[in-house]
């Protein structure tokens, strides 16, 4: 088996994958709206997209706050435990456990075409769960000491080298909620440039609630940017048919109106999203997903 086939990084790679995270360039900004200098200085937490994300610095990107360890990453035998979605004839998905920082560092510049991540919401809670049959007691802590202010150093770090990763065409979705959304969007907007933005995706629930003095929360925030204006999404490709009872109930109106009757040919609805085992499934990709997930376009059902 060759040194590529076992994914192994030498450390020439990785010093080169480390100088082009520090020579990316910010993107070009424009000032949404313009506030003289004497009214931010006392208004500090005006957002400005010409100004640097958070833990920035211009000589050595992120490398300041989250120093590079250049060590080769090994991929051991899987043993026949295999990861396919959608591309049986490819080789098998990789499922890795550690910090996905470190993981992105030895990654290629210009080499991802799509990047899902569900990080933290900065929800200052920490979070029990019982593993499997052996009642094993997991934690999570999304609890930030300096604040919101260290969360988003966190993670723009991360978003950072997404961003180098990522292809011309590629593009990125980030799901999170209304701990922290706006101030991620805000932060993005520094990275991936404001004209980047394509979206703002909803995602409702529907369960029950009981709120107490307050509107219920019940939805969470996707934020959908891309590297370039090159990306151009085929909608038709992630659209489904309308239920017959939908489009019953859709021709019942027309009929009255006078209208063109809907059939499955020419009414479709967008995709949505669905909760699948405390999962998301987005149609879009058509695989289950978590956490992060990188994808190239050979694994997209586009």
């Amino acid at each position: 088996m060759s040194k590529k086939d076992k994914g192994i990084h030498s450390q020439e790679e990785l010093l080169k994958i480390q100088e082009e995270s520090q020579k990316q360039a910010l993107p070009e900004q424009k000032r949404v709206f313009s506030v003289s200098e004497k009214i931010r200085r006392r208004v500090h937490n005006l957002p400005d997209p010409t100004r640097p994300p958070l833990g920035y610095d211009e000589h050595k990107a992120f490398d300041r706050v989250f120093p590079y360890i250049r060590l080769p990453r090994l991929h051991p035998p899987n043993h026949g435990d295999t990861v396919i979605f959608n591309a049986q004839n490819l080789h098998a998905n990789q499922l890795i456990l550690g910090d996905n920082l470190e993981v992105l560092r030895t990654i290629p510049t210009d080499s991802i075409d799509l990047i899902y991540i569900d990080p933290p919401f900065f929800s200052g809670r920490n979070y029990n769960v019982i593993w499997r049959d052996t009642n094993e007691v997991r934690s999570f802590y999304d609890i930030w000491e300096g604040g919101i202010d260290s969360y988003l150093i966190w993670l723009n770090a991360r978003l950072w080298e997404m961003r180098r990763v990522l292809k011309k065409t590629g593009c990125i979705y980030v799901h999170c909620d209304w701990h922290a959304s706006h101030y991620i969007k805000t932060e993005m907007d520094k990275i991936f440039g404001y004209e980047n933005f394509r979206n703002e995706i909803i995602w409702c629930y529907t369960a029950p609630s009981h709120p107490s003095g307050n509107f219920p929360r019940k939805h969470d925030v996707i934020l959908y940017y891309t590297k370039s204006e090159q990306v151009k999404p085929n909608l038709n490709s992630v659209r489904i048919p309308y239920s017959p009872e939908s489009l019953s109930r859709a021709n019942r109106n027309v009929i009255k109106k006078g209208g063109t009757i809907f059939t499955k040919c020419n009414c479709m609805k967008t995709v949505k999203f669905q909760k699948i085992g405390g999962r998301i499934l987005i149609p879009l990709l058509g695989i289950l997903v978590s956490t992060l997930v990188i994808l190239h376009k050979s694994q997209l059902n586009f």
